[in-house]
């Protein structure tokens, strides 16, 4: 049986969050590890790039979400029947699996309108200050124990924030930035709660695998933005074929591929290297609104941006392994 415990799960909304592992990790990682998780930060970076093309595509942040996580579903089953993986989850496991589908709600939905409002660079760095909400969770369930390094990395990161933010800048707070700011925030607090329950899952003796864990989480997600789709939304559907080819990538390229590359890799490398990697998600993130959506960062936002990075680094390999 491979429970939760054994992944070091990341950071990065749209899919998986940094979480130390307990076991023993390769001090000389083979390069093919390196490679293979820089390739899922590279996948899960274009999660904002999707949601930002389909939003022009008059696809709300409900219904790309909802998109992404049934398709990301259909392959996470797919992959685990083809497999061999047994499938079926007891009711025991089952309960927190929709517990974690929910708390994946309210992140995505968080992450997915921060991303309009402040762009995918700003919401997506600010989503990655989960590390720091789910080291605490930690420290309070699991008697994980935290290091003074961790405490001056969190308020590292929370000076990196404000001038990332812009106060006492020219940046003008329109009510509609001040929303992003706080829907990012409230991303890594939302996936914070999300890892802890996946977590607290996989460690029940009945739970048959990850990939069955996560596909009916994913499954419950999608319910879950299935019904507030049906509410909400007037497009439901991607109109035409690049809308269809946009979703089908964020299911499978994030969702599913970028997860998998991720977590197959983080248990064969030590802290120090995977969280630097992973690193890349936010980076790339901006780089790529940049590029693609002239999104920019004034010069001091940058510097908040990297005090903010570097932050969440050290704060990725702080911890202490459990009491």
């Amino acid at each position: 049986m491979m429970s939760i415990e054994k992944y070091n799960l990341v950071a990065y909304p749209y899919t998986f969050e940094y979480y130390h592992i307990m076991t023993k990790q390769n001090k000389n990682p083979d390069m093919k590890y390196l490679l293979t998780l820089a390739f899922g930060a590279v996948c899960i970076s274009f999660a904002p790039v999707f949601v930002k093309y389909l939003y022009q595509q008059d696809m709300g942040p409900v219904a790309i979400a909802f998109w992404r996580t049934f398709l990301g579903a259909c392959v996470l089953f797919g992959w685990g029947w083809i497999t061999g993986r047994q499938m079926i989850l007891s009711w025991v496991v089952l309960k927190w699996a929709i517990v974690a589908g929910f708390l994946f709600y309210l992140d995505l939905f968080s992450w997915h309108y921060s991303i309009i409002y402040v762009g995918a660079g700003m919401a997506t760095i600010l989503a990655n200050t989960q590390v720091f909400a789910t080291a605490i969770l930690g420290y309070f369930l699991f008697k994980e124990r935290l290091s003074l390094k961790f405490f001056i990395s969190a308020i590292t990161a929370i000076f990196g924030i404000v001038i990332l933010v812009g106060i006492g800048s020219e940046i003008e707070f329109t009510s509609g930035y001040i929303k992003g700011i706080i829907l990012g925030l409230l991303t890594g607090l939302f996936y914070a709660h999300y890892i802890i329950t996946l977590k607290h899952a996989g460690q029940k003796k009945e739970c048959p695998g990850f990939i069955c864990l996560m596909a009916w989480a994913s499954l419950s997600t999608a319910i879950f933005f299935g019904i507030t789709m049906l509410v909400s939304e007037t497009v439901c559907f991607p109109s035409g074929y690049q809308a269809w080819l946009l979703v089908i990538g964020l299911g499978i390229s994030v969702q599913a591929v970028g997860w998998r590359a991720i977590s197959k890799t983080l248990p064969n490398l030590p802290a120090s290297h995977s969280g630097l990697i992973l690193l890349l998600q936010p980076v790339l993130a901006t780089l790529w609104g940049y590029l693609l959506f002239d999104e920019y960062l004034l010069l001091p936002q940058i510097a908040g941006a990297v005090i903010t990075l570097s932050a969440i680094y050290v704060g990725t390999i702080s911890k202490k392994k459990a009491a």
